[in-house]
């Protein structure tokens, strides 16, 4: 009896954990109305999207049912309208680039055929992933978004990859080992030139264990070895100095991170851009705690002093980042291996260009040009550090308790039948939720199977 009730338990406690299967294709398709190209949809090229007509439509069903759609896009959008039968639902994307839509959650439960109309417009769609129940699988990004005041670091970027070279072991870090809310600014604009880039980006964040949505600046790129000539650039496009400031100013006033972090001086190697940011995020730690200046954003969200402040291989109060440390939440990789290993592969375009930075580096404190280890702390309110290695010296990280807002915004029904008397009572359930929804049920088998293997034991015992 023994033999026989245990592998029962051990099949019933896997069925509760069921990864969910991607069973996209053509075949998912009933009918697709303003979409030219099918195939497109599910060909996993990244470089390659197509325009999608105002009020496209796509009809879709799969066998085991439509848990979730995973959709990417190259430009951000706004609202898909998801109809089953008679019923219907607004969902709006939050302008997220890569946006799971938790169909199950949706419509309260699970469809095996959905309508997907793109309501607001027209949309540039790159790629379509049709999932069945169970776990997701780790490439489906279920993204948040920091509420205003949330966060507990900002990051400065350039450009997409400066977060996982010359800041290689930060990002899981602090977002994942440390559990805390990392908000990434990208200050240039890749989408204008290669906006397969973007999804470079929002991949090795996600890689890395970031989970907050990042920001994304609309400051076209340009190389140039000179700060100055940078800023003349700029203003050659219509952007004045104050413009630029006011886009860091107002991050760190709506974020309002107990650490900001942004590049060295000098560019590292010397990069034009590089210097831009870094001069901006100098003059924006100290500019955004007056409320005389750009009036706009401290009308919204207040004048804000970032407590700290701190610059890659900056030379004054210089501080020195263990990021060779196995980490739990990786399972044992540190961060600097993570970083190496799974953020900077995400950006197969810059391979070429960069991959240099980890040669020969087994460990973070091998790394000699540019080190990501070395920092310093350029302004600070509440004191100097004292070489314990961690941004967060004299701060307590978790002064934010503002809850972060819902990965899946809950769509409010446009058309609706009255709902079963267990759905009325149900409590909303987040997208990161939805997986649970079986475990009652899997719970009572489970425990029906674990009293009748003890009391087969107690049977046993007893003869």
């Amino acid at each position: 009896m023994k033999r026989l009730l245990f592998p029962l338990l051990l099949l019933l406690l896997m069925a509760g954990t069921a990864a969910a299967e991607d069973v996209s294709s053509e075949e998912c398709i009933i009918t697709a109305t303003g979409i030219h190209r099918r195939e497109a949809l599910f060909d996993m090229e990244l470089e390659a999207s197509q325009d999608v007509r105002a009020d496209a439509c796509l009809t879709l069903s799969a066998r085991d049912g439509i848990s979730g759609l995973y959709l990417v896009f190259d430009l951000p959008y706004g609202t898909l309208t998801l109809t089953e039968d008679e019923r219907t639902v607004q969902v709006d994307t939050g302008g997220m680039l890569h946006y799971y839509l938790d169909t199950e959650h949706a419509l309260g439960r699970l469809p095996q055929s959905v309508s997907l109309t793109f309501s607001s417009g027209g949309a540039r769609l790159n790629e379509l992933r049709v999932l069945t129940p169970g776990a997701l699988p780790d490439w489906v990004q279920q993204w948040q978004t920091i509420p205003a005041g949330g966060a507990d670091l900002l990051l400065l970027s350039t450009h997409g990859d400066d977060e996982q070279l010359f800041f290689a072991g930060l990002l899981p870090w602090y977002a994942s080992e440390k559990g805390m809310r990392v908000q990434v600014v990208y200050f240039t604009d890749h989408r204008n030139m290669v906006p397969y880039r973007v999804h470079e980006m929002l991949n090795g964040l996600w890689a890395v264990g970031v989970r907050d949505y990042p920001v994304f600046g609309a400051f076209p790129d340009y190389y140039t070895f000179d700060m100055e000539d940078a800023y003349g650039f700029y203003e050659s496009e219509g952007y004045s100095r104050q413009a630029l400031l006011g886009f860091v100013v107002e991050n760190l006033r709506h974020y309002r991170p107990l650490v900001a972090v942004g590049h060295d001086e000098r560019g590292e190697y010397g990069h034009g851009m590089h210097q831009l940011t870094s001069d901006l995020l100098k003059q924006a730690a100290k500019s955004s705690a007056d409320p005389a200046q750009f009036l706009e954003s401290a009308e919204e969200y207040g004048a804000y002093q970032v407590p700290k402040t701190y610059l890659h291989l900056y030379g004054e109060n210089p501080i020195i980042m263990n990021w060779d440390i196995p980490m739990e939440s990786f399972g044992g990789k540190t961060a600097y291996e993570v970083t190496r290993d799974l953020g900077f592969p995400a950006h197969a375009s810059q391979q070429a260009d960069f991959a240099w930075y980890f040669r020969g580096a087994d460990r973070a404190a091998e790394v000699e040009r540019y080190s990501p280890c070395s920092f310093g702390l350029y302004y600070s309110t509440v004191g100097e550090d004292t070489g314990e290695g961690d941004f967060f010296e004299n701060l307590e990280p978790s002064l934010h308790p503002a809850e972060p807002e819902p990965t899946q915004p809950a769509p409010l029904p446009t058309q609706q039948p009255d709902p079963s008397p267990a759905l009325r009572a149900a409590a909303p359930v987040s997208a990161a939720d939805t997986n649970w929804l079986a475990v009652p049920a899997v719970g009572t088998a489970i425990l029906a199977a674990m009293t009748a293997f003890f009391a087969a034991a107690r049977h046993e015992e007893k003869n």
